[in-house]
């Protein structure tokens, strides 16, 4: 075998052979006979050792990685909207009507609020897609597109909400320092000013930084209330059962109705719908599907552990003041105030049960507020078009609101906060109807969505949930029998009784009448989902589709609008992008570009 060569293999592929050799692509000499074994290999040809690499992921494997990473950014850029939207189902009129409900009624009542979150849920979805599609809040939606005095009307009950859901926040945040400090009511409803004005200032450096303040505040009151959820035995099968079974307890209207209203909250349309154009999406067809999809989670994990800390309030308020001998008071009279003394008597070995109520009372209020002011300037803005400082704004509201808040906290004390905080989220829940039936019109529109209305499977249960909540706002407030409802304070008798029911009757005719009007109503033109790049776009109305190219449509004598008063300065930046310019502006601006 002597003066013969052998061909190696390329290093590269022999590599990949287990037990080979490495050698150079180079002919070598193979040994003599003479001087090596067959089977043995010569010294200087056995390689030398090498530590072995750690292997590398599968590309599998790394591309889940990078994606659930990616995925987890995109949702972080998105956070903050859903944790203002979700105050209003923990504000302080929730509180009251979950104590209520279950001091005088255990876990039956479960089910109101679970149904009434799945509702919010579903709303929020609309105002999501009315927002980024068409680029308008509701209000600015309702102002392009219906009759000047319609928009008024629509405005002064959206300012009716807007009120009674400040009242809610004056009271609880008078009610936690006089808990808490041991300040008396009134000097708390006074202190409302100062405090919200302070955390309302902090715009000025990062809206980012209000988001965070608000996070941080929901998670307080949450961890409070799963603190002193854990001090108590809970009955599961009851809480079961009572989310599971509908049933409406006698006398138990006026609580049905406030949770209603608490938790489908009017003002939530307008912030969210505007709220999520502080964002940067392209307007690309992909680009606002993922934003869609990305704020409806972000939206929906604050819901699902706001309805777990009225769970716990519950619980807390079934387990230790129902039919609790400890309890000398009548269920229907505990209010926030009464909850920190029986908290004491009931459960005696928890001294910081009262502390960390008053607490959670306290975040809630003050974030619950600082959500509500922002809603208001949107509110006046998109109606109106008038811009107002948020400070201005906030000293306008309350000024409205602190005479009646005054006004329980010095005449009717402890023993009527309760009863307003109730009939306030009652009012809400009158009010919010008025707000769906135009929500679902223009996201239901081929004119104002384009191809991205909703679809049927879409629109049939939406209809169907605002008829529910009509026909519930119909019969709580008229037809409910029981304490605290209507039908038992008109039924003594009397010119006065007589009076009151043609009034109420009255009423509910101009009630429906004014919802029929806006469910008939088509609606205009309004929006921007037209300018989406998608190339070509189909237009569907009245039975025949069209695909045309639509081009800007500015709407007549319609001003510029300014830039909304609740951006911070930095909104311009990359992350955060500018809710307000005149839209035909921005559309040929868009179009010139592309």
């Amino acid at each position: 075998m002597s003066g013969e060569t052998i061909e190696c293999m390329p290093s590269a592929e022999l590599q990949q052979l287990p037990g080979s050799v490495t050698c150079s692509d180079s002919p070598v000499k193979a040994p003599d006979s003479d001087d090596s074994e067959i089977g043995q290999t010569p010294a200087d040809m056995v390689p030398k050792s090498k530590p072995l690499a750690k292997a590398d992921p599968s590309p599998v494997q790394h591309s889940f990685r990078a994606r659930c990473k990616a995925w987890l950014k995109e949702l972080l850029r998105f956070a903050g909207p859903g944790w203002l939207i979700c105050i209003a189902l923990i504000d302080p009129g929730n509180y009251e009507g979950d104590i209520q409900a279950g001091a005088g009624y255990q876990y039956a009542l479960i089910w109101i609020i679970w149904w009434a979150t799945i509702a919010e849920i579903c709303i929020q979805a609309l105002t999501i897609r009315l927002g980024l599609y068409a680029r308008r809040d509701l209000g600015q939606a309702c102002r392009e597109t219906y009759p000047r005095w319609v928009t008024i009307a629509l405005w002064i009950l959206s300012e009716i909400g807007m009120m009674a859901t400040d009242l809610l926040q004056v009271i609880g945040f008078g009610v936690a320092t006089e808990i808490l400090f041991g300040i008396p009511l009134y000097a708390g409803v006074l202190l409302s000013f100062a405090t919200t004005l302070l955390l309302l200032s902090t715009q000025y450096v990062s809206f980012r930084l209000l988001e965070i303040i608000v996070i941080v505040l929901v998670f307080i009151m949450s961890i409070t209330f799963f603190i002193q959820w854990g001090m108590v035995d809970t009955d599961g099968a009851a809480l079961l059962r009572g989310w599971v079974v509908p049933s409406i307890p006698s006398g138990s209207a006026l609580i049905l109705l406030s949770q209603i209203g608490a938790s489908v909250s009017p003002h939530n349309v307008f912030l969210q719908s505007a709220l999520v154009q502080t964002r940067t999406v392209d307007r690309t067809k992909k680009a606002l599907r993922s934003a869609t999809m990305f704020n409806i989670i972000e939206m929906t994990i604050p819901m699902m552990l706001a309805f777990v800390v009225n769970l716990a309030v519950i619980a807390l308020a079934a387990q230790g003041f129902y039919n609790s001998p400890a309890v000398d008071v009548n269920p229907n009279d505990i209010t926030l105030r009464d909850t920190c003394k029986l908290i004491h008597r009931v459960y005696a070995n928890s001294g910081a049960g009262c502390i960390l109520f008053g607490i959670s009372l306290l975040a809630s209020a003050q974030s619950a507020t600082i959500s509500a002011t922002y809603a208001g300037q949107i509110v006046m803005e998109g109606f109106l078009n008038i811009r107002l400082p948020l400070w201005l704004r906030n000293l306008t509201t309350r000024t409205i609101t602190i005479v009646p808040g005054l006004f329980i906290a010095i005449f009717a004390g402890n023993n009527g906060s309760g009863l307003a905080l109730l009939i306030s989220s009652s009012i809400l829940s009158g009010v919010i109807p008025f707000l769906i039936v135009p929500l679902l019109k223009f996201t239901n529109s081929a004119a104002c969505m384009g191809p991205y209305r909703n679809s049927w499977y879409v629109r049939w249960p939406m209809w169907t949930l605002t008829l529910a909540i009509i026909a519930a706002n119909l019969y709580l407030i008229a037809g409910a029998g029981g304490n605290r409802t209507l039908r038992q304070a008109l039924s003594s008798g009397g010119p006065g009784s007589t009076a009151g029911i043609v009034f109420t009757v009255i009423i509910g005719l101009l009630y429906v009448g004014f919802l029929v009007y806006l469910m008939l109503r088509p609606v205009g033109i309004v929006g921007d989902a037209y300018d989406i790049d998608d190339g070509v776009m189909g237009l569907v109305e009245s039975g025949f589709e069209t695909h045309v190219r639509m081009e800007p449509k500015p709407v007549p004598n319609e001003p510029t609008r300014p830039e909304p008063a609740f951006l911070p300065p930095d909104a311009h930046s990359a992350e955060d992008a500018p809710l307000g310019k005149n839209f035909s502006e921005q559309s040929l601006s868009e179009d010139a570009s592309s």
